[in-house]
């Protein structure tokens, strides 16, 4: 067992990881922009899960045990590929069909909606002080502040909203049960194996959806293609990074931490395009950012008053 301090720093680590992650997954919403000209949602999905596992195969192949799956339980493996067909397959889409049947700002408002936070309290039991359920409220008003959706975004609710709201759940769900894990599989071994599920099950909605086996390759240019590289790259981080945080951390306080995708979203939007930050857009970061800091600064209080009563 690790010794406490042990386990703090892998929280203080778990928060960094998942603070990488919501900016990976701001950079994310960038490069799709690149990519929606030569290829379908789809279609850029199951290419960069493609490279994903390619990379992962060469870097990390003294961590990835393949004579293992031989052996480890069926739990553990098939609560692996339940997750990554739960995010990967039928929360990107959810959230794909939503996008295309809602305003942005709703399908936003959607994703934000804590219930990440919920899933941890329903499933693991984690339980919420008035201090950081504020910081939950806190931050999801940050998030909302930013997107605001306008009058006629709301009065338009339909469908597509319901959509990006199980979405959200969907991934929320699939993090949440990282905690179910036995620890048969190491992180590697769970990030590799959940690409190989979006991989297969994004390549297979794109034949249903586009009628074809492959994208056209009138559009791809040698820039694209390293590109689609680089976005396998960001997702075998986007893997890791989710799977160690999870790990690590309660599902409360990521709750939090993952609203920083919004500010990130906004930073990068105006150093790629240029998109002009609003003072809206500042008094947002703002709330969320305090809410993140004021929610790490609370669990570790919490973690530290624990450990003196353990000892």
């Amino acid at each position: 067992m690790k010794h406490r301090s042990a386990l703090h720093k892998d929280a203080n680590r778990a928060v960094l990881a998942l603070v990488a992650l919501t900016a990976i997954y701001g950079l994310t919403a960038v490069m799709a922009r690149y990519f929606s000209d030569a290829t379908s949602i789809f279609e850029q999905w199951y290419i960069r899960f493609f490279w994903a596992a390619v990379i992962m195969s060469l870097v990390f192949r003294h961590h990835l045990r393949f004579q293992r799956l031989k052996t480890v339980s069926r739990y553990e493996l098939w609560l692996a590929i339940l997750r990554g067909f739960i995010a990967l397959v039928l929360g990107a889409g959810l959230y794909a069909w939503s996008a295309q049947h809602a305003k942005l700002g709703i399908v936003t408002v959607m994703q934000v909606v804590p219930t990440t936070a919920l899933l941890g309290m329903w499933l693991l039991g984690e339980r919420l002080n008035r201090l950081k359920t504020t910081c939950i409220v806190l931050s999801f008003i940050g998030a909302v502040v930013i997107i605001s959706p306008g009058a006629d975004d709301w009065s338009k609710l339909g469908w597509g909203a319901v959509a990006s709201l199980f979405s959200g759940g969907l991934f929320s769900l699939s993090f949440v049960l990282r905690k179910k894990q036995t620890g048969e599989l190491n992180n590697y071994e769970l990030a590799f194996i959940t690409t190989l599920v979006g991989m297969i099950g994004n390549y297979i909605l794109s034949i249903a959806f586009n009628h074809r086996l492959l994208p056209s390759l009138s559009h791809f240019s040698l820039g694209l293609h390293w590109l689609f590289v680089g976005a396998g790259l960001l997702s075998v981080g986007m893997s890791l990074l989710a799977s160690y945080g999870f790990e690590h951390i309660k599902a409360t306080v990521a709750s939090v931490i993952l609203d920083l995708e919004i500010v990130f979203g906004v930073v990068f939007g105006y150093l790629f395009y240029r998109e002009a930050l609003s003072f809206r857009d500042w008094m947002g970061a703002v709330l969320v950012l305090l809410a993140a800091v004021m929610m790490s600064y609370l669990d570790g209080r919490d973690s530290k008053k624990l450990n003196t009563v353990s000892s």
